[in-house]
């Protein structure tokens, strides 16, 4: 499996499927795409235009649904498509907002809290400043093999570098990609 940062919070993952999820991307994403998940509304974690690049399926809380007038099917916490599951979300200022769960990957959107789930291999998390002790916090719990900040740019890739600091304190291993960086699973 090859999972890639797209840039923003998009992720490109390549396994048995060919997801990109929040199609806001700053590095394009490897063509045949499979699936669009979207986690919430806010244009920083969906493009229409890119969105319409992919030419793929598309699965998004109700809000980008109707927003953009949208066919797909409505992400619904607790349910499961594909392979993926769709869980919990808690994003500020967001209308409706969804977790993916795919093949040990939980790709958490902007949420500062996170799903209780098991076998997590990878976290895609966010890293706003406020927030990086409660993420932490979540780690120690979930104990995930690997934690992916994201949501930041080159401009902020101290946040990154900070949220790392912190997660490496409590021996969580933490990886800071560059946009369009990969890594093996």
């Amino acid at each position: 499996m090859k999972v890639r940062w797209l840039g923003n919070s998009c992720v490109e993952i390549l396994s048995e499927r060919h997801l990109v999820i929040d199609p806001n991307f700053l590095a394009e994403p490897e063509r045949g795409v499979e699936l669009v998940l979207v986690t919430h509304e806010h244009p920083d974690h969906f493009d229409i235009q890119k969105f319409k690049t992919l030419n793929a399926p598309l699965v998004a809380p109700h809000p980008v649904l109707s927003m953009y007038n949208l066919e797909g099917k409505r992400a619904k916490v607790g349910e499961e498509f594909e392979g993926v599951k769709i869980l919990e979300s808690w994003c500020l200022k967001s209308e409706e907002s969804v977790s993916y769960f795919y093949e040990g990957i939980l790709h958490s959107g902007d949420s500062a809290r996170f799903p209780e789930v098991r076998g997590v291999k990878l976290v895609f998390s966010a890293c706003f400043p406020d927030f990086l002790e409660d993420y932490t916090n979540s780690f120690m719990k979930m104990r995930p093999q690997m934690v992916v900040p994201f949501h930041f740019s080159e401009q902020k890739r101290y946040v990154a570098e900070e949220f790392k600091k912190q997660l490496d304190k409590k021996g969580i291993s933490c990886r800071i990609l560059k946009v369009g960086e990969s890594l093996e699973l």
